[in-house]
């Protein structure tokens, strides 16, 4: 995206000298390999290792047959090209009048229908948005988004070539599009978003953008370049849009309801009071002036894979959520296994909580998630504890903002998303672990058995390693044993 503070009229009267450049003709191969021979005018965007990243992806998904598809800066062609090989009807679209021109004939030298559209979304209004995107709402669009954090006063190519390479835009291109996905029908129901970005500051901030605009975000694939760089596909969605999603006003428990209930995976409920809340071991969960409580169906199957993990899957959903809901993102902790909580005024108090309960029925294991938050209270101090609430960081923190990110984050992580693969095991545990490791810095150290310990790792079955001096090592298989020396419970 082009703007006046890293162009100005030499970049403009360089970026014509750049046209008299001739053109470039590439065949690119396809991971189907075929061969597609593209014509890339000056300043259009050839093919890389990005675009094949995203060839595969699309490479993989079901059932592309008579599905729509949109691509937002479509470059050279290729995706598009690729995606109408498979299977797809396919809107392209580019700011790069070139790119335009380059997908079109490359379309019609390679006799594969497209229809190419000029514009896209950015910081300024050029026409509606039916403009780019067509008039039609699309299953999958995909997005091979600009990546390079641009340096004032630093050489660059030129506002034309730079605009596939080099986000300019202040809000962020994320937070664009999905303001569009929000207010328009570009996205069909049930559609998917693959978006590529590289790993700079901007894009390590995508999984928090789309949990708080409530979208559910998920990486697909990842490629580490041999200079270092590592470039990543996320897919996003609309969480648990065909699963239902209830709400009483008042109810012993959602854990109980849907455990006793015959709902499907995905389901939800929500409480606007509950009378009869617990957490572990029974332990009574205080339903405060402003709090969320809901659960979902996690599991309806003859096995459970890995169900210890399930607590911690929770807790992480639970710490997204939080993250992704207030500003003061370095006060939000996890402690291990399945428990948030804030510091506030150098204070650690618990703001919300997991429990994960299951129950057989013959051969058939159901397991449901509960999620209970904080948000606001008149009473902080308790009789025995102390209790957190989002508002203390975030005044202006709502029920329903809360609700929409703690969707958007369950779904991230447990929602079972056609075309999209579920999360490995091995991916939690990393992003878990970096999470928890993070924490640590307001936890203190772990006590077990009245011994100072030293954190090691978190085990394939979520069980936490210490380490006691000297080389001694515990796996700690419950939470209730180890104590940290910067929080009290009671």
């Amino acid at each position: 995206m082009a703007d006046e503070e890293y162009f100005g009229s030499e970049d403009a009267e360089q970026e014509i000298e750049r046209l008299n450049r001739v053109a470039e003709h590439r065949i690119w191969t396809t991971p189907q390999n075929r061969q597609i021979l593209l014509t890339i005018p000056p300043t259009v965007y050839p093919p890389r290792e990005d675009t094949d990243l995203l060839a595969n992806v699309l490479h993989n998904y079901h059932q592309p047959n008579g599905k729509n598809l949109l691509e937002i800066g479509c470059g050279s062609g290729a995706l598009s090209l690729f995606s109408a090989q498979i299977g797809f009807s396919v809107t392209a679209c580019d700011i790069n009048p070139f790119a335009v021109a380059s997908s079109r004939n490359s379309s019609l030298k390679n006799d594969i229908q497209i229809t190419v559209n000029e514009g896209g979304p950015g910081p300024l209004i050029d026409g509606d948005v039916k403009q780019w995107a067509g008039d039609k709402s699309h299953d999958v669009i995909i997005w091979n988004l600009p990546y390079l954090v641009p340096v004032k006063d630093s050489p660059h190519l030129g506002p034309l070539e730079e605009a596939a390479l080099l986000d300019t835009d202040q809000k962020g291109l994320v937070s664009r599009l999905l303001n569009h996905l929000k207010t328009t029908a570009i996205l069909a129901e049930g559609g998917t978003v693959f978006l590529l970005v590289s790993q700079n500051e901007k894009s390590k901030r995508i999984r928090t953008t789309c949990i708080g605009e409530g979208f559910a975000i998920r990486s697909v694939s990842v490629r580490r370049l041999e200079d270092g760089e590592c470039l990543e596909v996320f897919a996003l969605w609309r969480p648990f849009e065909h699963q239902a999603k209830m709400f009483e006003a008042e109810i012993d428990s959602t854990n109980t309801f849907l455990l006793e209930s015959e709902h499907s995976v995905g389901s939800f409920l929500q409480a606007g009071r509950q009378r009869a809340g617990h957490g572990r071991r029974g332990r009574p969960w205080s339903h405060e002036d402003t709090a969320f409580a809901g659960s979902w169906v996690l599991h309806d199957s003859s096995s459970i894979s890995s169900p210890g993990l399930l607590q911690l899957q929770g807790g992480l959903a639970l710490h997204e959520a939080i993250h992704s809901s207030v500003p003061e993102n370095e006060s939000v902790v996890l402690k291990w296994p399945n428990d948030a909580l804030l510091s506030v005024h150098g204070e650690l108090r618990k703001v919300g909580g997991v429990l994960v309960e299951s129950s057989s029925r013959g051969k058939v294991t159901r397991a449901i998630l509960g999620i209970g938050c904080n948000i606001a209270s008149k009473e902080l101090r308790k009789n025995e504890y102390s209790i957190a609430t989002l508002d203390e960081i975030n005044k202006g923190i709502s029920l329903p903002d809360f609700e929409r990110s703690i969707q958007a984050s369950v779904a991230s992580w447990f929602e079972q998303k056609a075309g999209v693969e579920n999360v490995k095991k091995k991916a939690f545990l990393t992003q878990y672990s970096a999470v928890l490791e993070s924490s640590l810095e307001l936890l203190g150290k772990p006590f077990y058995r009245g011994k100072e310990m030293n954190f090691s790792t978190i085990g394939m079955e979520g069980k936490m390693t210490l380490l006691e001096e000297p080389k001694k090592s515990h796996i700690i298989e419950d939470g209730e044993h180890v104590d940290w020396s910067n929080y009290a419970t009671d």
